[in-house]
């Protein structure tokens, strides 16, 4: 029996997938863009009659501490407010990401894995998405989080976990562990999945099954043509800098920030085993498949 379903940023890169993998399996949905209603400012009354589950994929991708104030938590703490005033409030199923879990995460990154506990530290956006967690936990509403990886879609191939990018150069930064990315398409499932499934109060690792090692992912780059030079650079020659620059805080360039270099640089490996048991959902593609398809529709 199909669902009626909400899609917040539903004309956002992943809003589009979602929507129409949701319709595919027989859900009714209901999109909404700014251009609709403007979470962080419009009245939301009425907005959620007959709806049994909210996904909510707005907020900013980017962006200071005020943007994302702004942009993410305004409209999720007011989305949860109008859901929370409902005689039955409908389900949420929130999208974070896997940028959550600590700086000084080691081994195998699983749902146990300690969250970040100094998020001042880390960049404006992952401080939102702990804040949204920490929201919708003490919400008392029924949801699932769903914490993903980079999206591999049309024009997003390029990964943080790698290093900058200067030219025609990539500065690589880690040889070591694997690249936590996932298929737009694969993501998109798990998002209508988690709408489908009863929610308990659970987080859930979205990554492809073939998580590629950063070798191989710049590998895949290079065929694209760019880069054409790799210089290699290890991280941890660069963290005595980053400690001393360290008092200047937020004003620095991410990478110059100790807990945002660890975060995004150590090397890592991913478990996605909960989201299989919990959702029923297998990653269908493969990393070469997912960088192929999102590097020929960018064209």
């Amino acid at each position: 029996m199909g669902l009626n379903l909400i899609v917040t940023g539903a004309g956002g890169f992943l809003g589009r997938a979602v929507m129409a993998e949701a319709r595919a399996r027989g859900h009714a949905v209901r999109g909404v863009t700014r251009a609709d209603v403007d979470l962080a400012t419009d009245d939301l009354g009425g907005f959620f009659e007959d709806v049994d589950c909210v996904i909510h994929l707005a907020g900013a991708l980017s962006g200071d501490w005020a943007v994302q104030t702004s942009d993410t938590l305004n409209a999720t703490r007011r989305l949860i407010a109008a859901m929370q005033a409902q005689p039955l409030p409908p389900r949420l199923v929130l999208s974070s990401s896997i940028a959550v879990y600590s700086a000084d995460a080691m081994g195998v990154v699983t749902e146990a894995t300690p969250l970040e506990d100094h998020p001042e530290q880390r960049d404006a956006y992952a401080g939102a998405k702990l804040a949204q967690e920490a929201m919708l936990r003490e919400s008392g509403l029924r949801h699932t989080i769903l914490r993903p990886g980079a999206i591999l879609g049309p024009g997003r191939v390029m990964n943080a976990h790698l290093g900058p990018g200067i030219g025609s150069a990539l500065i690589l930064m880690e040889q070591g562990g694997e690249v936590p990315v996932v298929s737009l398409a694969d993501c998109a499932r798990a998002f209508a999945l988690a709408a489908e499934a009863p929610g308990e109060g659970r987080a859930l690792n979205i990554l492809g099954a073939d998580l590629p090692t950063r070798a191989r992912y710049v590998a895949a780059l290079r065929r694209t043509g760019w880069p054409r030079h790799v210089v290699p650079l290890n991280w941890r020659l660069i963290l005595p800098l980053a400690w001393l620059l360290s008092p200047l805080g937020a004003r620095l360039p991410g990478l110059l920030r100790p807990a945002v270099l660890r975060a995004r640089m150590r090397p890592l490996r991913y478990d996605i085993a909960a989201a299989e048991l919990a959702l029923g959902w297998v990653p269908q593609d493969d990393f070469d498949t997912a960088f192929l398809r999102a590097t020929k529709a960018a064209t």
